[in-house]
């Protein structure tokens, strides 16, 4: 059923209902059924790229001060990031100063350019520059913070670099830049990466034009990850990810196929529209004489049904409902034979085999 449709039922159940307030319940209770489980529809992929690192030429810098100018063998060399459409884009970039390479200077992300001169391009950092002014310092141009291919990005599930046979799963991908920190607090590892980490959340770094940092191209709050050892080479990544689910926004969109247009409805009732209507009865008139509480638990009652449903079938489609690796009874090193999966459990598999626990 399309949205439209959906804000038409549940206002006609509920006489009175604003239509614009019928939309946010049920995109709210869409979003609860979402947080039900982890369903196989909000599983997909998405690709980082992170080009080989630019050297060529100088920078021109000035210690304290933010913006920073290349020279035309560095403009050049970089002026390719910053046509309109380039992947990943200078804004998706990360620069250093000092050499020979690697550099060992703090990391700055680049928030925006001019490349009214193509021949001098101008960089806006992150922070100001720290190092002593230098018209003529050697720079590394190059990825090392990443966002999530899509907005509604809720955990990595893996990261593959497939031509360099690099595959990041598990504590590959739950380490924190404080641990690379300890690890190598010069970021002097290069080359390939194979492990990222938690780098923090995007914030507004200038209230008044609303630029965010590190990452100028996306919102405040959105989720920051370091690649390390930074990426140098040229990597390409293809990424298996979880995602949060996406709100109906145009009156045509509709709700994954799994989710039954009577989980919405119920879930948008007991959860928000009677309520909402029991504590506003002088604009209810004609449902003065209402037992909210029953209906609310009768709504509830045929929401739960409707989930346990939409589980079954998700299991059908793709199973979900196994224990997570490093469980108990459910490991990576079965047997304690190291480097094998884990088996997913049954009463047959516990009568049949002898487990460690």
């Amino acid at each position: 059923m399309a949205f439209l449709d959906l804000v038409s039922e549940l206002t006609g159940t509920l006489p009175g209902l604003s239509p614009i307030l019928a939309q946010t319940y049920i995109n709210r209770a869409l979003q609860k059924i979402y947080g039900e489980r982890l369903w196989s529809f909000l599983v997909t992929d998405g690709v980082i790229v992170c080009p080989a690192s630019v050297t060529a030429g100088t920078v021109a810098i000035t210690q304290y001060v933010a913006d920073v100018t290349l020279d035309a063998t560095a403009s050049a060399a970089i002026l390719a990031q910053t046509v309109v459409g380039a992947t990943p884009g200078i804004l998706n970039l990360q620069i250093r100063f000092g050499g020979p390479s690697p550099a060992a200077g703090p990391v700055y992300s680049i928030l925006a350019f001019d490349a009214t001169n193509p021949a001098a391009i101008v960089l806006t950092l992150s922070q100001p520059v720290s190092e002593a002014t230098d018209a003529t310092a050697a720079y590394q141009i190059y990825r090392c913070y990443v966002i999530p291919p899509m907005d509604d990005f809720l955990r990595w599930e893996s990261v593959v670099d497939p031509s360099n046979t690099i595959t990041m799963t598990g504590q590959r991908l739950t380490r924190t830049s404080r641990e690379f920190d300890l690890m190598d607090p010069q970021r002097s590892s290069q080359g390939l990466a194979y492990y990222l980490g938690a780098w923090g959340g995007n914030r507004v770094a200038d209230p008044v034009t609303g630029l965010t940092s590190p990452n100028a191209t996306v919102d405040a709050g959105t989720p920051i990850y370091e690649l390390w050892p930074h990426p140098t080479t040229g990597q390409t990544f293809f990424c298996r990810i979880r995602r949060r689910g996406e709100a109906l926004v145009q009156p045509t969109d509709t709700a994954p196929t799994v989710i039954s247009d009577a989980m919405i409805l119920q879930a948008a009732l007991y959860a928000y529209a009677y309520p909402f209507a029991m504590a506003n009865l002088a604009n209810f008139p004609q449902f003065k004489n209402a037992n909210w509480p029953v209906l609310i638990a009768a709504a509830k009652n045929e929401y739960r049904t409707e989930l346990l449903d939409a589980k079954r079938a998700d299991n059908e489609t793709q199973l979900q409902d196994v224990w997570n690796l490093g469980h108990g009874l459910r490991t990576r090193t079965p047997f304690g034979r190291a480097g094998e999966l884990g088996y997913p459990i049954d009463a047959n598999f516990l009568q049949s085999h002898l487990i460690r626990f």
